[in-house]
């Protein structure tokens, strides 16, 4: 993201689903963040001010006596020259919930609190997870890939990994602990990763920051820090990337086993921070191209359909004008009052529909006739309707 946003220490510090909407935006200096309310509507916000309202969202949470998480997502957006065009949605970190036998015997309350919310906590996470359109980052911290507590829950939407980065965090403080460099190698290259699961999307990479905070002016407290700005965070992070690599190389350099395929060059792209966000813009921007062709007719057709609504409306509009009433409104006087001058005057003129017989409707009125025929005039009086009174 360029800039320091999540909370760190002790305990789960994401209750909620956090949806970091970023954008780049290069005349932004200092992120500018927005928050969206429960109405619906987004208002700027500090990062302070954002990050106290995710701990008060927490500890609501934490003391709720029903749930200990919330599927309900708080949106963020913010606008940096360092931010990449993507969204993050952050999903609370799984529980390592105690092992306890399926009768229950023996188990206390503050056990069965934890496996409840181990297991809501996993419930959340594989929901989110779920949406095939999403890029999963799994993160791991662990040394041996043989053990994966964290891929297996994402197995769960997500069976072959297709749609998986792995990600390995805080090498600093593991590549001291490993003793010979083909342990290092073995680590690095994790050949063991794509045995199991060949057609993963990306991975593993390797990253470090730096545990140092930066300092914030409207935070009122300056003492505990080790960056002055954002700016020197990105320095620092740039910094421990070239550290890593740099022990990783000197650790292997003079190792390599090309019959079995394992080049020490080929394993330093994997290692860095930037090789991870480098890879996920790649991706991002091939999910974009490739949703182009089914995107543009949806949009076209929601433009013909748009322009025929305002069609309408403008026919509406010009229907209900001051010229177009009066006009209405004088042909409705003309013809109520031929009508009326027609009903006053009377007429002879009667419809069809109504009183008209067909040829076989009047023989069967008039009935048959047998012998002589009767010749008979007619005739019709007409009434004059002012006759009547």
């Amino acid at each position: 993201m360029g800039f320091q946003f999540n909370q760190v220490g002790g305990g789960t510090k994401t209750r909620r689903p956090v949806a970091l909407r970023m954008q780049y935006n290069p005349r932004c200096a200092h992120p500018r963040c927005f928050l969206q309310g429960d109405d619906g509507i987004e208002r700027p916000k500090s990062l302070n001010e954002i990050q106290e309202y995710i701990e008060s969202e927490n500890q609501r949470l934490e003391k709720d006596p029903v749930r200990s998480f919330d599927v309900r997502e708080i949106n963020v957006r913010m606008e940096y020259k360092y931010c990449p065009n993507m969204i993050l949605i952050d999903t609370p970190g799984l529980i390592s919930a105690p092992r306890v036998r399926k009768e229950g015997v023996g188990v206390n309350a503050q056990q069965r609190a934890l496996l409840a919310a181990a297991r809501e906590a996993e419930r959340l996470v594989v929901s989110k997870m779920r949406c095939p359109d999403y890029i999963i980052l799994c993160v791991e911290d662990t040394m041996d890939w043989k053990h994966g507590i964290t891929r297996e829950v994402v197995q769960k939407a997500d069976p072959d990994l297709s749609r998986t980065v792995i990600v390995n965090t805080k090498l600093d403080t593991k590549l001291p602990q490993f003793g010979t460099p083909n342990d290092v190698a073995e680590f690095i290259s994790a050949r063991i990763i794509d045995r199991v699961s060949p057609h993963k999307l990306g991975g593993p990479f390797y990253t470090s920051v730096p545990s140092g905070r930066v300092r914030r002016l409207e935070s009122g407290n300056d003492e505990d820090f080790l960056f002055d700005d954002d700016d020197e965070f990105v320095a620092g992070c740039a910094e421990k990337e070239d550290a890593d690599r740099e022990v990783v190389w000197n650790r292997i350099k003079r190792w390599g086993n090309k019959s079995e395929g394992m080049n020490p060059k080929a394993m330093l792209p994997k290692v860095g921070i930037s090789r991870l966000r480098g890879f996920l813009e790649r991706r991002v921007d091939e999910c974009y191209r490739r949703n182009v062709a089914k995107i543009v007719p949806l949009l076209k057709a929601e433009y013909i359909a748009a322009e025929r609504r305002l069609k309408a409306c403008e026919q509406e509009l010009d229907a209900i004008s001051l010229e177009r009433l009066k006009d209405g409104a004088d042909a409705f006087c003309d013809d109520f009052c031929k009508a009326l001058k027609d009903s006053i005057q009377g007429s002879i003129i009667a419809p069809a529909g109504s009183y008209g017989e067909t040829l076989e409707q009047e023989t069967s009125a008039a009935g048959s006739f047998a012998g002589k025929f009767l010749f008979c005039t007619l005739t019709f009086d007409f009434i004059h309707p002012w006759n009547l009174f």
